[in-house]
């Protein structure tokens, strides 16, 4: 059984792959978390809902089989009781999914097991055994969580049909009950597949609305939401927390001498030079046309100071051919610390601003430090340290 769902797997798969690009592992793990917590909103619906349905076949235990009414309406009731422990988050340590296979087993397991008991049972019960393969399909969207809420009621099943019936009519369910597997697999797969296009169509929109269309680093909204969400956590902690801002000189020069295709190529450059600088936790925005802002958590005045020297040389570096000879270009830095002074990030942006404008009335291409009694410091040049 398993080869034929890895076949099935790999043929879907191979019709998927030049329709949608594979899932990097952040955004399956994205994914995936978002699809239990959908899960887990649903089940305290569902299981119940699902368990009366249960129930509800005791109606068509009567008209089936009267005599074994009380015995199938009591196999139903103990095995719903069972799956109700998984209807709503309890202290047990259960995924999503696992509640859902817990309740998914004890529930079609009653369906299987009163098939045995009713005189012809599984006759006419496994329309209701099949159909409830395609319940899966609409919940799981993965193979493996496929295969494993699916196993253990496959199992009751081909046990006890093997037991109760004749070796054709045996042959004849299974044949009809993995039929019904592989379309409800069929099925969540290309559910699944809308469920990706979805997914990536959503992810596509909201970096574009999150990042700047030149260079990719954030935009200035996208950058307030961060930094408003690390200034509280900065407070709430009692951490350090710096920012700085940097402008290109004479940027204007650039544009005319070079013309503005050059000048986004400038712009591009120090945005990736700078990304590739900073660490994994620090944040990269581009404000304005050639002004920037970075924002870093967990970082005091010093190894902000080094870390904005460290920036202001890599930009330095920064070569660009073109067709009038080499361009260089440098920056003028200017760094504030989080204090009782700044309300919210907008303060501590201005600030860094302030500083930023004092680096290059003394001059450019340096570092300037604003200190919180509103005065502005240059940092020494040269410090080429780095900071943890």
């Amino acid at each position: 059984m398993i080869k034929i769902f890895n076949f099935m797997q790999a043929s879907i798969a191979s019709f998927e792959v030049s329709r949608l690009p594979p899932l990097t592992e952040s955004d399956e793990q994205e994914l995936t978390t978002r699809l239990d917590f959908e899960l887990g909103q649903l089940l305290p619906m569902l299981g119940p809902l699902f368990g009366l349905i249960v129930l509800s076949f005791a109606l068509w235990d009567y008209f089936i089989d009267p005599a074994q009414l009380l015995t199938t309406f009591s196999i139903r009731t103990v095995c719903v009781l069972a799956g109700s422990l998984a209807y709503i988050e309890t202290r047990l340590p259960w995924s999503q999914i696992q509640r859902f296979a817990w309740i998914y087993w004890t529930h079609v397991s009653a369906i299987i097991i009163c098939t045995l008991v009713l005189n012809d049972g599984f006759l006419y019960g496994l329309t209701a055994i099949t159909m409830c393969v395609f319940f899966i399909s609409v919940v799981t969207l993965r193979v493996q969580t496929f295969l494993f809420v699916l196993s253990v009621p496959t199992l009751v099943f081909i046990l006890l049909s093997a037991i109760s019936m004749p070796m054709f009519g045996f042959l004849n369910s299974l044949m009809f009950y993995f039929l019904s597997i592989a379309l409800a697999f069929a099925s969540m797969m290309m559910i699944r597949s809308f469920r990706l296009r979805a997914f990536l169509l959503e992810k596509t929109l909201l970096h574009a609305c999150r990042h700047d269309g030149l260079t990719g680093a954030c935009n200035r909204q996208y950058m307030s939401e961060l930094a408003s969400r690390e200034i509280s956590l900065a407070k709430r902690h009692g951490r350090p927390l710096a920012a700085a801002m940097l402008d290109i000189d004479n940027f204007k020069r650039i544009n005319d001498t070079y013309g503005h295709e050059i000048g986004d190529q400038a712009i591009q450059a120090l945005v990736k030079t700078c990304s590739q600088a900073l660490r994994a936790s620090d944040y990269f925005a581009r404000i304005g046309g050639e002004e920037f802002a970075c924002l870093l958590p967990d970082a005091d005045e010093a190894e902000a100071l080094l870390c904005a020297e460290r920036l202001r040389h890599a930009i330095e570096a920064i070569r660009i051919a073109t067709p009038l000879g080499e361009l260089k270009f440098t920056a003028s830095f200017g760094v504030a610390m989080l204090s009782p002074e700044c309300a919210d990030w907008n303060a501590l942006l201005s600030r860094a601003d302030a500083a930023m404008y004092t680096a290059k009335n003394a001059g450019r291409n340096q570092t300037v430090l604003a200190r919180t009694d509103h005065d502005a410091a240059p940092f020494p040049i040269g410090a080429e340290q780095k900071y943890g």
